[in-house]
């Protein structure tokens, strides 16, 4: 993040500022490790909730998006995207028949499923609007959320295949569990990952031509799932701005996080306390881990204590004033998001960009 940059920005605080310099660098750093394994990409937009970030991840290479409720897809589908997998179960009738009618608009719509409930479901809406709709099967590799243990994954498949309309084309494994900071602990967890699921993959893709896909990795483990050959494609998303926590586990430095929210010091106590007009309702106070809070000069002080409009900090810096700005850059980036209409963009020494965040507040 161009700390300087973010702070200069003519606009009133608190405000969601995104570095696009950065957070295209981001980009670019993610695709080369999918290009370089021959695996395609597919963003989880849950991060960013932008169809302007989506489609530069598509201009840049990706393949497609995934995203994780149906109202998400249809923001994005309604904003340019046109390949997107639901990475989440489904089983609400009248939300399959909004996947059904979006796949009847043509939009290349694919969905998680780990019950016969939920494949009924997407059945009946995909019929009922004359489509097919693509499935994966979510298998669970040991985060214990959704998916079908792998034992019972065959099973799975030839119960699935008696439901006209659906067709299954591939696994989908979600490992959000892996946060080793030790990198060859969690590729260790990784290979166990791909150990369990591999043969599996195998057998149905000989038991069926239409299996191909074998969707998986979050940013933290995107970079080992690449190197297995029946992996297919990567679902990595918080890599496009990165956050606090995975600086904490060496996957960017502070340096690469390229979404913040600045605010500015409306009270203070010379030498005591500096309080901002930003709290947990601007950035996300999320596992109770504090923002980093930085200026030009670097760290402004330790955070201690949040508030529904008001962070306070210990300073360590001299010569703060009222009316400074301040950056925070957030422990998780995509709980930060969620909770912005729209963000401030700069590239370069171009005027700011207001970008809106379309899909913010999408749950359903």
């Amino acid at each position: 993040m161009n700390i300087e940059r973010a702070l200069s920005l003519n606009i009133e605080t608190p405000y969601m500022v995104v570095d696009l310099d950065q957070t295209i660098r981001n980009i670019r750093k993610m695709q080369e490790i999918a290009n370089k394994n021959k695996k395609a990409l597919r963003p989880h937009v849950k991060t960013h909730k932008m169809p302007y970030l989506a489609r530069i991840q598509i201009e840049e290479g990706a393949i497609g998006i995934a995203v994780q409720k149906l109202a998400e897809a249809e923001v994005m589908c309604a904003g340019g995207v046109n390949d997107i997998l639901i990475s989440n179960e489904v089983v609400d009738k009248r939300k399959c028949d909004r996947i059904a009618k979006l796949a009847s608009e043509g939009c290349k719509i694919s969905v998680a499923v780990d019950s016969l409930i939920g494949a009924k479901c997407l059945s009946e809406s995909a019929s009922h609007y004359g489509v097919t709709i693509p499935v994966l099967i979510d298998v669970n590799v040991g985060m214990n959320r959704c998916g079908v243990d792998p034992e019972n994954v065959i099973s799975f498949y030839r119960q699935l295949k008696e439901f006209p309309n659906i067709k299954v084309i591939g696994l989908m494994a979600y490992d959000g569990h892996v946060l080793n900071p030790n990198p060859s602990k969690r590729k260790q967890m990784v290979e166990a990952e791909y150990k369990a699921i591999e043969g599996i993959f195998k057998e149905l893709k000989k038991l069926d031509e239409n299996i191909h896909v074998l969707s998986v990795g979050g940013t933290p483990t995107a970079e080992f799932w690449a190197q297995f050959d029946e992996v297919t494609e990567l679902q990595p998303g918080t890599y496009v701005f990165c956050d606090v926590h995975y600086s904490e586990l060496g996957l960017c430095t502070l340096d690469e996080i390229s979404m913040g929210v600045v605010a500015q010091v409306i009270s203070m106590k010379e030498g005591e306390r500096i309080v901002l007009d930003a709290g947990y309702k601007a950035i996300s106070l999320d596992q109770g881990v504090y923002p980093i809070a930085l200026n030009e000069n670097g760290i402004v002080g330790n955070v201690i204590g949040m508030y529904e409009e008001h962070t306070v900090i210990k300073p360590v810096q001299k010569g703060i004033t009222i009316g400074d700005k301040v950056l925070l850059l957030p422990y998780h980036a995509c709980t930060t998001t969620d909770m912005w209409d729209y963000a401030w963009f700069f590239e370069g020494n171009k005027p700011p960009m207001r970008i809106p965040i379309l899909a913010r507040g999408k749950r359903e």
